[in-house]
């Protein structure tokens, strides 16, 4: 038996003599109460408690007899069913939550900040699989298109999609519809692309910006070693640019 898994067992909702008797019982794969006992070093008096409710629970087997015997049930089975059902319970959970009614409601966040590399990464999917109409990319970095390649190609037959950079030369390559800056795009993209000092080793610069059917704002920034997200939504101004930024490209 190894101490590493003991936190681990607990971690399944087991107390410190449960994940005692259940490693020992792995290790032995077939027991009496007493040879548990001597091995695991749980208290005599606590043995058949302990065996008996981690049989009713399903993690291991009986073998009636004298002396009784307690064997481990397969461990792929056992394991799989606790999935299952930890799933089902987070989606039952999930949806009690959901169903939850508050009063007064709170108007919704029209602006945040993710900084969680995790978060970012879902945020982004679930813009990308929400977008009903058009999507204006407005990139600085060549790395962020082809990390997303595969959920941005498909939007193309979807919606009006455009990704605008500053020099289309540099994306030469990447099949998607890449629009060059004009006029005040150009500008904006200049304005934003330029690094600025907030300290002696760092730097902030911008890695995407997101405009979503005039409702929605997401821009990626990286700010020395840190990266981090900015959200808006159900802002006036968003659609305002979005259509702005539109114009400007189609304006020949």
């Amino acid at each position: 038996m190894t101490l590493e898994i003991i936190p681990r067992l607990r971690a399944l909702g087991m107390n410190e003599y449960e994940a005692n008797v259940y490693s020992t019982l792995v290790g032995l794969q077939k027991a009496t109460a007493r040879d548990i006992h001597e091995v695991s070093g749980v208290p005599r008096g606590r043995i058949y408690e302990i065996l008996n409710d981690l049989a009713r629970r399903g993690f291991i087997g009986v073998e009636e007899g004298s002396p009784t015997s307690y064997y481990v049930l397969d461990i792929d089975q056992v394991f799989d069913r606790l999935r299952a059902d930890y799933i089902h319970s987070l989606e039952e959970t999930r949806e009690a939550l959901k169903s939850l009614s508050i009063k007064p409601r709170l108007p919704p966040v029209s602006f945040f900040i993710l900084r969680s590399g995790w978060a970012i990464e879902n945020h982004i999917a679930s813009l990308f699989r929400r977008v009903k109409k058009s999507m204006v990319l407005l990139c600085y970095s060549k790395e962020f298109l082809q990390k997303h390649y595969g959920l941005i190609k498909p939007l193309e037959r979807k919606i009006d999609l455009y990704v605008v950079v500053r020099r289309k030369e540099e994306y030469a390559g990447i099949n998607l519809p890449i629009y060059e800056a004009r006029g005040t795009v150009i500008e904006l993209l200049d304005a934003r692309q330029g690094m600025s000092e907030i300290g002696p080793d760092s730097v902030v610069q911008d890695e995407c910006s997101i405009l979503v059917d005039g409702q929605d704002f997401f821009t990626i920034v990286v700010a020395g070693s840190e990266r981090y997200a900015v959200i808006g939504s159900d802002m006036p101004i968003i659609g305002y640019l979005q259509k702005t930024v539109v114009e400007r490209l189609e304006d020949v």
